[in-house]
């Protein structure tokens, strides 16, 4: 009986609006980097253009940096990002030009830079009830750590529902946005074992998993391939994409080579293990997805068993978690 692979799950993706899914990562994104002279507006625009699969050099930039006293032609899709100098005290005149973007429901990132200078971070932190409304990061523009730590999530938060449009433009964003892709997937697989229960083994598969929950996991694995895609900034054109990804993890390598080592891993079959299979099988292969599309690396079968193996570490911790709160649910039910 012949197993689903990535490329049966994007055949399975036709009931999908994956052309709604391109459009949405298509739509125009404009990033205002506003601030003073000197307070690092270059640099931190040069962090956000670097980054996997690099800004195309003779494109048009997604965005713009402004002193505080220019006009910023702002649309419904921009966000700002209004940069401050951590080791000054008093900021006047950007909270005059954050009033004035917030009676315009402008999403504003307040960023806090050179706050590795300060002496009295927490003195910084304490700074951001002042922005009612905005996201604040307390970032040092030449660390690129503590912007992917920092920043990036702010920005993500202050444009929810737009994750692959910034990625898609701003390099400095997808490896974040790749690894949330990921983990929502996981979730989203994790979940849908424990509330289907996943039915018992088909003897005939040799497999802890049945065949039509296999579709299911499949088709939401190849979801999650196309969107690590876009964000990665590859052709939108699925037609194209897809055949490429689907290379990149080979034919049925999840649910038949890999989940057969599991009978070794775990000595009596049960909602736990089908969970932690989820898990692992989804991880893997968004992991494989985002390293091709960031370096061009396909892996190599024992580069994908160590981390398989690794996940299904991990996933076995999420089996358990979630079928301790489930019971914890259903005792508060009774």
């Amino acid at each position: 009986m012949k197993l689903p692979d990535l490329a049966g799950g994007f055949k399975l993706l036709r009931e999908v609006d994956l052309n709604a899914i391109r459009q949405q990562a298509e739509e125009p994104v404009h990033v205002a980097v506003a601030g003073e002279r000197g307070v690092g507006k270059s640099t931190l625009s040069g962090q956000l253009l670097s980054g996997p699969c690099m800004f195309e050099a003779g494109r048009i930039p997604p965005l713009s940096e402004y002193l505080l006293d220019d006009e910023m032609p702002l649309q419904r899709h921009s966000i700002v990002l209004l940069v401050l100098d951590a080791t000054g005290e008093k900021h006047t005149r950007e909270h005059e030009v954050f009033k004035g973007l917030r009676r315009r429901k402008i999403p504003v990132v307040v960023c806090y830079n050179r706050a590795d200078l300060v002496q009295n971070q927490q003195a910084v932190l304490n700074g951001a009830q002042e922005w009612p409304g905005a996201e604040v990061a307390v970032i040092a523009a030449t660390d690129r750590k503590s912007l992917q730590k920092v920043l990036a999530p702010a920005m993500l938060r202050a444009c929810r529902g737009r994750e692959l449009q910034l990625a898609r433009r701003l390099p400095l964003l997808r490896e974040p946005v790749s690894q949330k892709l990921i983990d929502d997937a996981c979730f989203v697989n994790s979940a849908y074992s424990l509330t289907t229960g996943l039915a018992e083994i088909n003897v005939f598969l040799d497999l802890p998993l049945n065949l039509a929950d296999i579709v299911i996991l499949t088709k939401n694995q190849a979801l999650m391939a196309y969107k690590i895609s876009l964000a990665m900034g590859l052709p939108s054109d699925w037609r194209e994409t897809i055949p490429k990804l689907t290379a990149v993890v080979g034919s049925a390598f999840l649910w038949r080579q890999v989940a057969r080592q599991l009978v070794g891993l775990i000595p009596a079959y049960g909602i736990l293990p089908k969970i932690a299979v989820a898990y692992a099988g989804t991880y893997t292969v968004g992991q494989a997805i985002y390293q091709w599309c960031a370096n061009g690396e396909k892996l190599k079968p024992e580069r994908f068993k160590l981390l398989y193996t690794a996940a299904l570490k991990r996933g076995r911790e999420v089996a358990q978690t979630a079928v301790a709160k489930r019971k914890e649910l259903r005792r508060l039910h009774k």
